[in-house]
């Protein structure tokens, strides 16, 4: 979900270059509009996080059974802590490769299948993207 022209972002942001950020699959963003390649950019990310946190519901609720309610936290931090393990080892994302590459295509989400940022991850290069060029 994206709040548009939000409090939080314009007084957390400030006058940087950023125009948003992501608290969960929450994006607030400072500007009344957002540019349609903005938005889908958005939108993608949203999904992927979404994807991340059913991938671990499962296994985090197990876990919260057999040894401590705190491994419920497990899913609300999976997107977070994929992104930042494959950039900190390989300094890319393949989260905002897939972004950035189908941000263009409206219809993406729609004829995107589940998981597709699966295949790309940890790999050592990304795949080729129209856009370097």
């Amino acid at each position: 979900m994206i709040f548009y022209n939000s409090l939080l972002a314009k007084w957390f942001l400030g006058k940087g270059k950023k125009h948003y950020f992501m608290l969960g699959w929450f994006f607030f963003t400072r500007y009344k509009y957002l540019e349609v390649w903005e938005d889908m950019e958005l939108r993608i990310h949203a999904k992927q996080y979404w994807e991340c946190f059913s991938l671990t519901l499962i296994p985090a609720l197990i876990l919260s059974l057999l040894f401590s309610w705190w491994c419920m936290i497990l899913p609300f931090i999976t997107y977070d802590l994929l992104y930042w393990f494959e950039k900190i080892i390989y300094h890319h994302s393949i989260f905002n490769w897939e972004a950035i590459k189908h941000s263009g295509d409206t219809l993406y989400l729609r004829k995107r299948k589940a998981y597709a940022w699966k295949k790309g991850y940890g790999k050592k290069e990304l795949p080729v993207s129209r856009w370097n060029d």
